[in-house]
């Protein structure tokens, strides 16, 4: 038998035992330090498809959750807005009761004061309702680049006299989840501008009766009367949006709180999967190390120098 071969041969497998198990050694140590069993798909082959699985989920739910608050957002600065709308409104009902008095009606400086503040209450209503609080209109439906409503005429002062809705006619519906969709960005004409219930109409109609300027065949009474009647049917429709929005918030908060929940358990599940089982790994440190001890003690003997002459 040739020793020195065999003596060669026997150093070469240590080396390469050295090798594996400092490999081995510096992957358990990883682990401890990172917490991270599984990084890619070589270090469990059999895990690492549940695990793909379970990150595309958090994925999935973590764009889920915010595009829920992005509605979630929306949604609430809608609710601002229709609550604005409705303020204006409380304080045109109060405008017309107080126009509707025998002192006002024949006070003329009375009823311009009264107009001029309606003025100023129509330039508000149509801010609100033109509101794009993420550089989108919250009231055109699906048109939701185009500002909604213009004045589309003015009186012979310059003041709004009609005003157009230029939106679509269909809502923005944002997709929650698997086969779920909530509206968002609603149509500004159905909820501004209903026959009867206009906003805009029934403001321009009480300023203009209190500057004398009354429909055919109608007394200042009855005009006032009627406006009165527009302004709470305009008010109803209004706090009907108001009730479906928060509604629709509602519906939001308890899928967020879902989503939460499947988050907590989709990140345990995949915690499970690629995180470190810190008790096994320091055991594998300790088996790796006390193997690389024997391979050294094994090496050291090979390169003893009295071996080596005897196999000289």
């Amino acid at each position: 038998m040739n020793l020195r071969v065999s003596s060669l041969t026997q150093s070469n497998n240590a080396v390469a035992n050295i090798r594996a198990r400092s490999s081995e050694l510096a992957k358990f140590q990883e682990q401890i330090s990172s917490g991270v069993r599984v990084a890619r798909a070589s270090d469990d082959p059999g895990s690492y498809p549940a695990l793909a699985q379970a990150r595309a989920a958090a994925d999935r739910l973590t764009s889920y959750s915010q595009t829920v608050a992005d509605a979630t957002s929306v949604l609430n600065a809608g609710v601002n807005v229709l609550q604005d709308v409705n303020d204006v409104l409380v304080r045109a009902r109060q405008i017309a009761l107080e126009a509707g008095n025998a002192t006002t009606e024949g006070e003329p400086t009375s009823r311009e004061a009264l107009a001029t503040e309606l003025d100023g209450m129509i330039g508000r209503a149509l801010t609100a309702a033109n509101s794009r609080p993420d550089g989108k209109t919250l009231f055109a439906g699906t048109a939701f680049a185009t500002p909604p409503f213009r004045v589309a005429t003015t009186d012979a002062s310059g003041r709004p006299a009609t005003i157009a809705y230029d939106g679509s006619t269909d809502r923005t519906r944002t997709i929650t989840g698997r086969g779920t969709t909530v509206d968002t960005r609603y149509v500004g004409s159905e909820v501004f501008q209903q026959s009867g219930a206009d906003v805009f109409a029934s403001l321009i109609a009480l300023r203009d009766t209190l500057r004398g300027t009354l429909p055919v065949g109608t007394t200042y009474s009855q005009a006032i009367t009627q406006q009165l009647t527009d302004v709470d049917a305009a008010r109803t429709v209004v706090g009907e949006s108001v009730g479906e929005q928060a509604s629709n918030l509602a519906t939001l908060e308890a899928l967020q709180t879902l989503i939460g929940d499947a988050q907590l358990d989709t990140a345990a599940r995949a915690n499970e999967l690629e995180g470190t089982d810190f008790a096994e790994a320091i055991v594998k440190v300790r088996e790796q190390e006390t193997a690389l001890q024997a391979i050294y003690a094994v090496t050291a003997k090979l390169a003893d120098p009295g071996l080596l002459a005897f196999i000289g």
